[in-house]
């Protein structure tokens, strides 16, 4: 039970959060209107990712252990990332493709890690 009202407060800090700033940004058209802003800011966070996942590789290369680390969510991150690169080479987005191709590249080095981890 404590987990389930953790995960329900987890959502509402998130949505409550996200309401709250947007309630505060939504007038500021200035900020809504510059796309070079939102591509950097999202070049930068899809940085974060690459490095989190190449992170999470290396640990699991190190301690030749990888029983606590599911495959199942760098394959679906994955996947959504070549939709979004996709979508950026039809929209010309160059954030969502240099954003796709670095998290892509540190997901595949993190899903080489666990499988040939648990292939010994």
């Amino acid at each position: 039970m404590k987990r389930i009202i953790e995960i329900i407060l987890a959502v509402l800090f998130v949505g409550g959060g996200t309401y709250f700033a947007y309630s505060l940004l939504s007038d500021i058209s200035v900020f809504w209107n510059e796309q070079t802003i939102w591509s950097i800011i999202l070049a930068a966070g899809w940085v974060v990712v690459a490095l989190g996942y190449v992170h999470q590789g290396w640990l699991v290369r190190r301690d030749r252990n990888s029983d606590h680390v599911s495959m199942l969510l760098p394959a679906v991150v994955f996947l959504v990332q070549c939709v979004l690169f996709v979508k950026g080479v039809h929209y010309d987005d160059w954030s969502l493709i240099a954003g796709a191709i670095m998290v892509n590249s540190g997901v595949t080095f993190n899903l080489y890690q666990i499988y040939t981890n648990r292939r010994r």
